[in-house]
């Protein structure tokens, strides 16, 4: 019996001691894991290129949730958890996903939760407030603002805090305007919520491209929802309400071929300016090592295309002022009696196709594997055949299984001098019943749909949605607007009439417009078309076959070939 008290005594002795070095062993593995996570977020956060691909911000947001596992009861796992929330914000910051917004509310909530009065639960509780707030959930805001008044009453957190807890009447009362209401105003981000069932939904990347249609999303490629889409790198606008016709002509202006150069002189200084921003907002962390607290962008209030305009009458510009060129560039198009398209009459013959994806971008993947960027270039290189065969010159911006970025893209076309630009995709959605074919423009997409589908097509750009608003102001000013309507309406009818003859029923979805970053910056008519739903399985075996894909690019090439003799007529009636 003494042996047996011995033998348990020095059992308990060897468990206490050993329970002691894995408590110690989890604190350093804790310090170790945040200091990581730290710096691969601050690494991050400066690295243009990755921070465009959602696995990145996962891999830190991994580490750091490891470091909080560690030792959840260590002296910086609250420290952690406030990190790993941070981090969960930068990815919304770049994807504008109102679940990612979601899941980064809930992280800072869950930072008081887990250790409530702790240093960094008033500041997590701030957070939350705050980006409930940007991202129109009031009733989330105001909840953890209560709270943070509540349990942290005599911090600066919680003064800071406390219009936000008011109650929601009393709040919509305050924010209620006093004069004319404010036209066409860009909210922040696109609403994912209460979408109709109607609406096809996006795909979201996981990586470099569009992931895996799966009915569990994530969210952060080029245009579609395989999840959620990262609504990022776009952000949805409201329809301008007011004079419609009035809007209409006005934004419908078309700029002449001679005022490209101040486009891009427009663009490089938004692209210039953002990165400043960024510089700026990357930020160390301040005294108690927590995550700087985030900035929220600076609202460019009445991006309408109206309210983009300046008056009728302007002071001259001043030289390397973003603004001052917009205004340049407006003043150009006012005087161009007809379209781009109109002057260049028969000369229209240049035409850059480009096959959406490539390389490390897959682009959506069917629910049998077959992959976007397959598809579209086997469908591009026909259409080259077939345009070729029409007598036009034909330059595509990928042969063969490589990456080209989005701004290359457009690169190519502007100095080829293109006439015409015509991007191939795929389309996808959540909702695997949906099928058909749609033709896009450039545009500030007007709906949740169009928003979705233009994020996850911009996924792979480095510009983020802040970049992208600096943009929004000048778009008024774009030249081809009409012509890309009109070849989009040409190729759409096109499309539908020839597919229903070729394979049977088809879809039509109609022209539709959207920020698609691959069209932001071209000086042609530009349009991209959505070939059929990947994400749907019958459509997914069309969309693979021979048939389909001829039929697609022979419809396509058509439609070209009619907006181009269109063109010709109007020019030739012009001509005295």
């Amino acid at each position: 019996m003494t042996h047996t008290r011995a033998a348990a005594l020095i059992c308990a002795v060897l468990l206490a001691h050993g329970g002691a070095e894995a408590a110690v062993s989890g604190r350093a593995l804790q310090e170790k894991r945040l200091e990581a996570g730290k710096a691969a977020l601050e690494r991050l956060r400066g690295d243009a290129r990755r921070r465009r691909h959602r696995d990145a911000w996962e891999a830190v947001i991994r580490e750091l949730d490891g470091a909080v596992r560690a030792a959840p009861g260590g002296s910086r796992a609250a420290e952690a958890a406030l990190w790993s929330a941070r981090a969960r914000q930068d990815l919304w910051n770049v994807s504008r996903s109102r679940r990612d917004a979601a899941a980064a509310v809930a992280a800072y909530r869950k930072v008081d939760e887990a250790y409530t009065g702790s240093s960094p639960a008033p500041r997590a509780l701030l957070l939350a407030a705050q980006l409930a707030d940007r991202t129109g959930d009031a009733k989330a805001a105001s909840s953890a603002a209560r709270r943070l008044v509540a349990r942290y009453g005599g911090t600066p957190e919680a003064r800071v805090a406390t219009p936000l807890a008011r109650p929601l009447r009393h709040r919509a009362q305050a924010r209620a305007p006093t004069g004319p209401r404010q036209r066409g105003v860009l909210p922040v981000e696109a609403d994912d919520e209460d979408e109709d069932e109607e609406a096809p939904a996006a795909v979201e990347p996981r990586a470099a491209g569009k992931a895996r249609i799966e009915p569990q999303a994530l969210a952060a490629g080029s245009r579609q929802s395989s999840e959620e889409r990262p609504r990022a790198p776009a952000a949805a606008a409201e329809e301008p309400s007011g004079d419609g016709e009035s809007d209409a002509a006005e934004a419908e202006e078309e700029v002449p071929a001679a005022a490209a150069k101040l486009l891009d002189g427009v663009i490089e200084a938004a692209r210039a300016q953002a990165a400043a921003a960024l510089e700026s907002t990357a930020g160390s962390e301040d005294a108690a090592g927590l995550p700087p607290e985030p900035e929220a962008p600076e609202p460019i209030s009445g991006l309408t295309v109206k309210a983009a305009l300046p008056p009728r009458e302007e002071a001259p510009p001043r030289a390397g002022n973003p603004a001052a060129k917009a205004r340049e560039l407006r003043s150009a198009a006012r005087k161009s009696p007809a379209s781009v398209a109109v002057q260049l009459g028969l000369k229209m013959r240049r035409v850059v196709v480009d096959p959406g994806h490539g390389g490390r971008d897959t682009g959506a993947i069917g629910p049998r594997g077959i992959r976007e960027k397959d598809v579209a270039l086997a469908i591009a290189r026909v259409l080259a055949h077939r345009l070729r065969a029409l007598g036009f010159t034909v330059i595509l911006t990928r042969k063969d299984d490589s990456y080209v970025s989005l701004d290359e893209r457009t690169r190519i076309a502007n100095q080829a001098h293109a006439d015409l630009f015509v991007s191939v995709h795929c389309n996808a959605a959540r909702r695997r019943t949906l099928s058909g074919v749609e033709t896009w423009t450039l545009n500030v997409a007007s709906d949740r749909y169009a928003t979705r589908l233009a994020t996850f097509e911009n996924a792979d750009a480095e510009r983020t949605v802040s970049d992208l608003r600096l943009i929004l102001a000048d778009l008024a000013t774009r030249a081809n607007a009409s012509d890309a309507r009109d070849l989009a309406q040409a190729v759409q009818s096109s499309l539908v009439r020839n597919l229903r003859g070729h394979v049977g029923r088809v879809e039509d979805h109609g022209v539709k417009q959207a920020l698609f970053y691959v069209l932001l910056g071209a000086h042609m008519p530009a349009i991209l078309v959505e070939t059929g739903f990947i994400s749907n399985p019958a459509e997914e075996a069309r969309l693979h076959s021979r048939k389909y894909q001829g039929g697609t690019a022979d419809a396509i090439a058509r439609g070209v070939k009619e907006f181009v003799e269109g063109r010709q007529r109007l020019a030739r009636a012009m001509d005295p």
